[in-house]
């Protein structure tokens, strides 16, 4: 990509040297009903944790936290943010819990001094899966993630 070399080696670092969130895989077992690292993309790994069950999800765009670097290099190049949340290589974690675990992963977040962000619901069969902007429109996501070929 072409950028400042000061971005370029964030990017680089990021990518070579990935911050596992250890501590916080080890705390979700006292309240999340599911969860997955999105090293292959946020989409594709969403899939994979809801586990072929009959469900549907409603990812909001504007919720998706992203570093300040990635929000500097969208700008600048006027790109989208939805082009990019589902790339793969994040090794972020991803996970559900019921609506009345709020407070115990507030507090974890606070101890831990790891931002959690609430970026979506699970829902039942009966919707769609969505991904929307903040205009409230559904959005076409070109990269679900990455696809092994086995």
């Amino acid at each position: 990509i072409k950028t400042t070399k000061k971005l370029k080696n964030y990017f680089v670092k990021k990518y070579f040297e990935p911050e596992i969130q250890i501590k916080l895989a080890k705390e979700l077992l006292k309240f999340a009903n599911s969860s997955i690292d999105i090293s292959d993309g946020l989409i594709d790994d969403l899939k994979k944790m809801m586990n072929r069950q009959e469900l549907s999800y409603k990812i909001f765009e504007e919720k998706i936290p992203i570093s300040r670097n990635l929000f500097t290099y969208l700008k600048k190049n006027d790109l989208k943010k939805s082009n990019f949340i589902s790339n793969g290589d994040d090794y972020q974690v991803l996970f559900t819990a019921a609506v009345d675990k709020f407070r115990i992963i507030e507090n974890t977040s606070k101890i831990l001094g790891i931002k959690i962000s609430k970026i979506g619901k699970i829902g039942s069969k009966n919707n769609k899966s969505v991904f929307i902007n903040k205009k409230g429109e559904h959005l076409l996501v070109k990269s679900h993630g990455y696809k092994h070929q086995f």
